[in-house]
């Protein structure tokens, strides 16, 4: 992060909650924070969320918390539409960054919430929906947070790099040649910072990215070209190694256009 983070103002006009959606085609949010806190929820499509020291890809099953005054970015891919519920931050403060799960219930009061009238604020069953929702999210199961990014500028600007495109083809030896440094220096550099090799990072982002897809129905060709790999085989053999099965298991349809 080399920006001074923007304030975003949120007017929740006294109530507990409020819910925002958002939809388009591909957008970028600024470096921002917010005074309150913020579910971050991707109803369609796919969110990379960037803060100083973390990279997370959420999709329609999980759902970002952000604390009040956490520096963050949202990329959205791809045709997108994503909520954000944003909770007064009296009601927020001294919670942690989190991915949560997000439960049929935590959805349904999410995706009603969206659609209320100003008119009807402070009417009692509006009160009571919104204290199930802030009671959903705390109860909601933490998931895996993502990627994270080493204070090392120049590690962390690879593993920009990498999460945002998973397929780039640059080895070790090609970013070492970009940064300036040796490739031993860089791998040294990669293994402090994030505990794993070059290599065991890429293919990290390589596979959380890979599930995604695959939740979207892409075939294991299409994601294995979206991922850079040379054919299906040597995809499906590096899936069969993180993961432990094949992608041919999972559920496959034709991807949307």
């Amino acid at each position: 992060m080399d920006r001074a983070p923007v304030l975003l103002p949120v007017e929740l006009s006294g109530e507990l909650l409020r819910v925002v959606m958002r939809e388009g085609s591909l957008g970028e949010s600024a470096f921002h924070t917010h005074a309150c806190g913020q579910l971050l929820y991707p109803e369609r499509g796919a969110a990379l969320l960037e803060t100083p020291d973390r990279l997370v890809r959420l999709g329609p099953s999980r759902a970002a918390w952000i604390p009040p005054d956490l520096p963050h970015v949202v990329l959205m891919e791809r045709p997108y539409r994503y909520h954000s519920v944003y909770i007064s931050g009296e009601h927020c403060r001294g919670s942690a960054f989190s991915v949560r799960a997000v439960s049929p219930l935590l959805k349904a009061l999410i995706l009603d919430a969206a659609s209320w009238r100003d008119s009807v604020t402070g009417s009692p069953s509006r009160y009571w929906k919104m204290r199930v929702i802030q009671d959903e999210i705390q109860q909601a199961s933490s998931v895996e947070a993502g990627l994270s990014i080493p204070a090392d500028p120049r590690v962390a600007a690879v593993c920009r790099v990498l999460e945002k495109d998973p397929s780039n083809p640059c080895s070790l030896l090609d970013w070492a040649a970009q940064i300036g440094i040796s490739d031993r220096t860089l791998q040294r550099a990669f293994i402090k910072g994030t505990g794993m090799s070059f290599q065991q990072w890429r293919n990290y982002a390589r596979m959380s990215r890979a599930l995604e897809l695959h939740s979207r129905g892409y075939r294991v060709l299409d994601v294995a070209m979206e991922l850079g790999y040379s054919s299906e085989s040597a995809y499906s053999q590096a899936f069969k190694q993180f993961y432990g099965y094949s992608p041919g298991k999972l559920k496959t349809k034709t991807p949307p256009r």
